[in-house]
């Protein structure tokens, strides 16, 4: 079985912010408990092979994130129980997403100027016909308060002129559920783990490279794609809850 070292250096995240991610799932997950004092300085390094000065840092970004307390003579103490896990059923039924949809807030990061085509490669299996233009949109998400996801979504472009503040200031899907004259018959999405770009991690407030869930996803009208977005989240958030007999005769 690989040692800590051997682990710590296949990920192309700085060490120090790998240590306080294992850290913080140690407190999140109660195996260091509120008030615990935590392993000395010289303990950690030995155990995880590496210089005083990388674990500094990562105790430093714990210290940051108010979850732990240094006291001098004295050695570190878990000051809080961490952020609670936050699990969110992961939609699976176009109901569903709109349900989510209703809980979150909307901030726009970009907006397109003019139409601009769907890109090329989805990502996920779809027939389709696409629209003769769309509508671009990057915003962010909060759930009660928090970042939530980032995403990117495209609507078909007569669509969005009809509605578009109810786009900008709102999610897709409740929206285009709810549109007049507009009845979705075709949806579909695929959920992948990937690491973190700059910008999302940012927006998500996560560590660069971090693993973050892509929800890809499409609605059509009449054969024709009306919405189609890719949507990141902290992976904390994915829930998948499956009943392994419902099938079964």
């Amino acid at each position: 079985m690989p040692d800590a070292t051997d682990l710590l250096s296949r990920s192309r995240e700085p060490v120090y912010l790998q240590l306080a991610t294992i850290f913080r799932r140690q407190i999140e997950s109660g195996a260091w408990r509120q008030g615990e004092q935590l392993p000395s300085l010289d303990a950690l390094c030995r155990q995880y092979g590496v210089a005083r000065m990388t674990m500094h840092h990562a105790i430093s970004q714990l210290d940051a994130e108010g979850l732990v307390a240094r006291s001098r003579g004295r050695g570190t103490f878990v000051k809080a129980a961490g952020r609670p896990r936050r699990p969110l059923a992961l939609p699976v039924s176009w109901d569903q997403a709109v349900a989510v949809g209703d809980q979150l807030s909307t901030e726009a990061m970009v907006e397109s100027t003019a139409d601009v085509d769907l890109p090329e490669d989805l990502g996920m299996p779809c027939d389709a016909r696409r629209a003769d233009a769309y509508h671009f949109l990057r915003r962010a998400h909060r759930l009660e308060g928090r970042p939530f996801a980032v995403g990117e979504v495209y609507i078909a472009a007569d669509v969005f002129a009809r509605e578009p503040e109810a786009f900008r200031q709102g999610a897709s899907v409740p929206v285009l559920d709810r549109f007049p004259g507009v009845k979705v018959n075709a949806a579909r999405q695929r959920l992948s783990i990937v690491p973190a770009g700059a910008e999302c991690a940012g927006a998500l407030e996560l560590a660069v490279g971090a693993p973050v869930a892509e929800l890809r996803r499409f609605a059509c009208v009449d054969d024709v794609i009306v919405y189609y977005a890719r949507i990141e989240f902290p992976t904390e958030y994915v829930c998948l809850d499956f009943d392994l007999l419902a099938n079964r005769c």
